[in-house]
Protein backbone atom coordinates (compact mmCIF):
# COMPACT_ATOMS: atom_id res chain seq x y z
CA UNK A 1 0.00 0.00 0.00
CA UNK A 2 1.54 3.39 -1.00
CA UNK A 3 2.17 5.90 1.80
CA UNK A 4 0.13 8.68 0.12
CA UNK A 5 -3.30 9.23 1.65
CA UNK A 6 -2.52 7.57 4.98
CA UNK A 7 -3.10 9.18 8.37
CA UNK A 8 -0.08 9.92 10.55
CA UNK A 9 -0.98 6.96 12.82
CA UNK A 10 -1.14 4.61 9.81
CA UNK A 11 2.22 5.93 8.58
CA UNK A 12 3.75 5.27 12.01
CA UNK A 13 2.31 1.76 12.08
CA UNK A 14 3.77 1.02 8.63
CA UNK A 15 7.13 2.42 9.75
CA UNK A 16 7.48 -0.02 12.63
CA UNK A 17 6.47 -3.27 10.92
CA UNK A 18 9.54 -5.52 11.32
CA UNK A 19 11.11 -8.55 9.73
CA UNK A 20 14.20 -10.67 10.34
CA UNK A 21 16.30 -11.07 7.21
CA UNK A 22 19.82 -11.82 5.98
CA UNK A 23 20.89 -8.83 3.85
CA UNK A 24 24.07 -7.37 2.33
CA UNK A 25 25.11 -4.71 4.86
CA UNK A 26 28.02 -2.45 5.85
CA UNK A 27 28.55 0.40 8.28
CA UNK A 28 31.13 3.01 9.25
CA UNK A 29 31.23 5.31 12.29
CA UNK A 30 30.55 8.99 11.52
CA UNK A 31 32.19 11.61 13.79
CA UNK A 32 29.66 13.84 15.59
CA UNK A 33 30.91 17.03 13.87
CA UNK A 34 30.41 15.42 10.46
CA UNK A 35 26.89 14.20 11.26
CA UNK A 36 25.99 17.75 12.36
CA UNK A 37 26.90 19.01 8.87
CA UNK A 38 25.03 16.15 7.22
CA UNK A 39 21.90 16.83 9.31
CA UNK A 40 22.04 20.55 8.50
CA UNK A 41 22.30 19.82 4.77
CA UNK A 42 19.48 17.26 5.03
CA UNK A 43 17.18 19.71 6.86
CA UNK A 44 17.71 22.34 4.14
CA UNK A 45 17.61 20.13 1.04
CA UNK A 46 15.95 16.84 2.07
CA UNK A 47 18.89 14.96 0.57
CA UNK A 48 22.34 13.95 1.73
CA UNK A 49 25.44 15.88 0.66
CA UNK A 50 26.95 14.46 -2.53
CA UNK A 51 30.16 12.50 -2.19
CA UNK A 52 32.78 12.53 -4.88
CA UNK A 53 32.97 9.25 -6.73
CA UNK A 54 29.67 8.05 -5.27
CA UNK A 55 28.79 5.24 -7.68
CA UNK A 56 25.74 4.11 -5.70
CA UNK A 57 24.14 7.56 -5.92
CA UNK A 58 24.73 7.54 -9.67
CA UNK A 59 23.20 4.07 -10.03
CA UNK A 60 20.20 5.04 -7.89
CA UNK A 61 19.53 8.07 -10.07
CA UNK A 62 19.59 5.83 -13.15
CA UNK A 63 17.44 3.04 -11.65
CA UNK A 64 14.99 1.63 -14.21
CA UNK A 65 13.14 -0.73 -11.85
CA UNK A 66 9.78 1.06 -12.16
CA UNK A 67 10.03 1.16 -15.96
CA UNK A 68 10.85 -2.55 -16.04
CA UNK A 69 7.77 -3.33 -13.92
CA UNK A 70 5.58 -1.46 -16.41
CA UNK A 71 7.23 -3.23 -19.34
CA UNK A 72 6.79 -6.60 -17.61
CA UNK A 73 3.01 -6.45 -18.11
CA UNK A 74 3.23 -6.19 -21.89
CA UNK A 75 6.60 -7.77 -22.67
CA UNK A 76 7.63 -10.10 -19.80
CA UNK A 77 10.47 -11.78 -21.73
CA UNK A 78 11.99 -8.46 -22.81
CA UNK A 79 11.63 -7.07 -19.27
CA UNK A 80 13.45 -10.12 -17.83
CA UNK A 81 16.30 -9.79 -20.35
CA UNK A 82 16.67 -6.04 -19.72
CA UNK A 83 16.56 -6.59 -15.95
CA UNK A 84 19.42 -9.11 -16.11
CA UNK A 85 21.41 -6.85 -18.42
CA UNK A 86 20.88 -3.93 -16.01
CA UNK A 87 22.07 -6.06 -13.06
CA UNK A 88 25.19 -7.13 -14.94
CA UNK A 89 26.01 -3.55 -15.95
CA UNK A 90 25.54 -2.33 -12.38
CA UNK A 91 27.80 -5.12 -11.13
CA UNK A 92 30.52 -4.16 -13.62
CA UNK A 93 30.26 -0.48 -12.70
CA UNK A 94 30.65 -1.30 -8.99
CA UNK A 95 33.50 -3.70 -9.74
CA UNK A 96 35.57 -1.17 -11.67
CA UNK A 97 34.53 1.97 -9.76
CA UNK A 98 34.24 1.09 -6.07
CA UNK A 99 33.28 3.88 -3.69
CA UNK A 100 35.95 5.70 -1.76
CA UNK A 101 37.05 3.59 1.22
CA UNK A 102 33.74 1.75 1.39
CA UNK A 103 33.45 -1.45 3.34
CA UNK A 104 32.19 -4.37 1.25
CA UNK A 105 28.56 -5.36 1.75
CA UNK A 106 28.47 -8.59 3.75
CA UNK A 107 25.39 -10.81 4.31
CA UNK A 108 24.36 -9.94 7.87
CA UNK A 109 21.46 -11.02 10.12
CA UNK A 110 19.23 -7.96 10.41
CA UNK A 111 15.94 -7.10 12.09
CA UNK A 112 14.58 -4.38 9.81
CA UNK A 113 11.81 -1.79 10.04
CA UNK A 114 11.08 1.53 8.39
CA UNK A 115 12.22 3.25 11.58
CA UNK A 116 15.53 1.49 12.11
CA UNK A 117 17.35 -1.80 12.30
CA UNK A 118 19.22 -4.15 14.56
CA UNK A 119 22.16 -6.19 13.35
CA UNK A 120 24.36 -8.91 14.78
CA UNK A 121 28.15 -9.02 14.34
CA UNK A 122 31.11 -10.37 16.24
CA UNK A 123 32.95 -8.05 18.68
CA UNK A 124 31.55 -4.68 17.56
CA UNK A 125 33.46 -1.66 18.92
CA UNK A 126 30.31 0.49 19.13
CA UNK A 127 28.54 2.47 21.86
CA UNK A 128 25.09 3.94 22.41
CA UNK A 129 24.78 7.41 20.84
CA UNK A 130 27.28 6.84 18.04
CA UNK A 131 26.08 7.50 14.49
CA UNK A 132 26.71 5.06 11.66
CA UNK A 133 26.70 5.54 7.91
CA UNK A 134 24.69 2.49 6.85
CA UNK A 135 24.76 0.80 3.45
CA UNK A 136 22.08 -1.83 2.90
CA UNK A 137 20.95 -3.83 -0.12
CA UNK A 138 17.46 -5.31 0.03
CA UNK A 139 18.63 -8.43 -1.83
CA UNK A 140 21.95 -9.91 -2.95
CA UNK A 141 21.25 -8.82 -6.54
CA UNK A 142 19.75 -5.39 -5.71
CA UNK A 143 20.18 -2.72 -8.37
CA UNK A 144 20.89 -0.01 -5.81
CA UNK A 145 22.14 0.26 -2.25
CA UNK A 146 20.23 2.21 0.39
CA UNK A 147 22.53 4.64 2.18
CA UNK A 148 21.41 6.43 5.32
CA UNK A 149 22.49 7.31 8.85
CA UNK A 150 21.51 5.52 12.04
CA UNK A 151 22.03 6.42 15.70
CA UNK A 152 22.80 3.52 18.03
CA UNK A 153 20.19 3.14 20.79
CA UNK A 154 21.20 -0.23 22.24
CA UNK A 155 24.23 -2.56 22.28
CA UNK A 156 24.08 -6.05 23.79
CA UNK A 157 27.33 -8.01 23.79
CA UNK A 158 27.19 -11.78 23.25
CA UNK A 159 23.45 -11.59 22.48
CA UNK A 160 23.05 -14.76 20.39
CA UNK A 161 25.45 -17.23 18.81
CA UNK A 162 28.30 -15.27 20.41
CA UNK A 163 27.37 -12.20 18.30
CA UNK A 164 26.82 -8.66 19.57
CA UNK A 165 23.45 -7.01 18.85
CA UNK A 166 23.42 -3.34 17.80
CA UNK A 167 20.04 -1.57 17.54
CA UNK A 168 19.76 1.74 15.68
CA UNK A 169 17.15 4.32 14.70
CA UNK A 170 17.44 5.80 11.21
CA UNK A 171 18.58 9.40 11.66
CA UNK A 172 17.97 10.49 8.94
CA UNK A 173 16.81 8.36 6.01
CA UNK A 174 15.41 9.55 2.69
CA UNK A 175 11.64 9.02 2.48
CA UNK A 176 11.91 6.98 -0.74
CA UNK A 177 14.46 4.68 0.95
CA UNK A 178 12.18 4.25 3.97
CA UNK A 179 9.33 3.36 1.60
CA UNK A 180 11.56 0.83 -0.23
CA UNK A 181 12.34 -0.82 3.12
CA UNK A 182 8.66 -0.96 4.10
CA UNK A 183 7.71 -2.46 0.72
CA UNK A 184 10.52 -5.03 1.11
CA UNK A 185 9.17 -6.00 4.55
CA UNK A 186 5.62 -6.45 3.24
CA UNK A 187 6.93 -8.50 0.30
CA UNK A 188 9.01 -10.79 2.55
CA UNK A 189 6.09 -11.24 4.97
CA UNK A 190 3.82 -12.24 2.07
CA UNK A 191 6.45 -14.72 0.78
CA UNK A 192 6.74 -16.31 4.23
CA UNK A 193 2.96 -16.58 4.62
CA UNK A 194 2.69 -18.29 1.22
CA UNK A 195 5.50 -20.68 2.16
CA UNK A 196 3.73 -21.59 5.45
CA UNK A 197 0.46 -22.29 3.62
CA UNK A 198 2.23 -24.63 1.19
CA UNK A 199 3.73 -26.70 4.02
Amino acid sequence: MPAQGLTSVEKQQREFVRIDDMLPFAWTIIPEEEISKILLHYEKHREFPAKTGDVNALLSSMDIGDKLKLLERDEPNLARILSRLDMKLNFLIRLFHPGEQQQPLVPTPINLSGGGLAFWERDVPLAIGEVLHVRLALSPDALAVIECYARIVHVRHKDQNDLDKVACNFEPILSQDRESIIQHIFKRQAERLRAKKQV
